[in-house]
């Protein structure tokens, strides 16, 4: 268990805070998703949903990153911290992206793919929760960050092994040609949450060696 003074425990539950604002961005874009596949829902309440928790995210960010330049932790650590939340808000940005994409496209996702590509956003979301608890348990059980670390990377693996199947997959379908590059580009994109999530994952491994040191 790692100590810090009242103004740092204070950061760091905003900071946790931010992390699970993001959460919410991925979730309810999980949720859009799965209600457009299903041709459910209204798809413009959907995606401003999405919005709004990006938006809700972002603001944390800000707020957070505000409190920690007043002189919190030491400087390189302070950095750290700085560096990591810009890159988990990334992923908030992503996720929404790509929903405002679907929706202003009109995607047509072929019913051969769509299993598919629910399977692929649902291993974005758990990538996504694995970094969540590296992050938590940063503060908390430098052992306990890493292996979730290596968690985060293995279901990065994983959902790259189903981005790469399902393109293949979308190139193999009587499709026009423009629609297999709309839906590669949009897988592509999926996969660059998960991308993310590996991203942040490094830097929280950084910051536990760090630590160690």
């Amino acid at each position: 268990m790692l100590f810090f003074g009242k103004k740092e425990e204070e950061i760091i539950k905003r900071f946790m805070d931010h992390v699970e604002a993001v959460g919410k961005t991925v979730e309810k874009f999980k949720r859009f998703v799965e209600s457009y596949l299903k041709g459910e829902g209204d798809v413009q309440k959907l995606v401003e949903e999405v919005m709004c928790q990006e938006s809700e995210a972002d603001k944390i960010r800000r707020e957070t990153e505000t409190m920690m330049y007043s002189g919190a932790f030491l400087p390189n650590f302070r950095g750290d911290l700085l560096g990591l939340i810009e890159a988990v808000d990334l992923i908030a940005d992503k996720a929404e992206s790509v929903a405002r994409l679907i929706a202003f496209q009109k995607t047509e996702f072929p019913d051969d793919i769509k299993e598919d590509v629910m399977k692929q956003v649902e291993k974005v979301a758990a990538t996504y929760e694995a970094l969540k608890r590296a992050i938590k348990s940063m503060f908390e059980d430098m052992e306990k960050a890493s292996e979730y670390v290596i968690e985060t990377e293995k279901l990065e693996h994983e959902e790259d092994v189903i981005e790469w199947d399902l393109i293949k997959k979308i190139f193999s379908l009587p499709i026009e040609r423009a629609q297999k590059l709309e839906l590669r580009e949009l897988i592509t994109m999926i996969g660059d949450i998960s991308d993310l999530s590996e991203d942040a994952s490094d830097r929280v491994e950084i910051i536990i060696l760090k630590r160690r040191v």
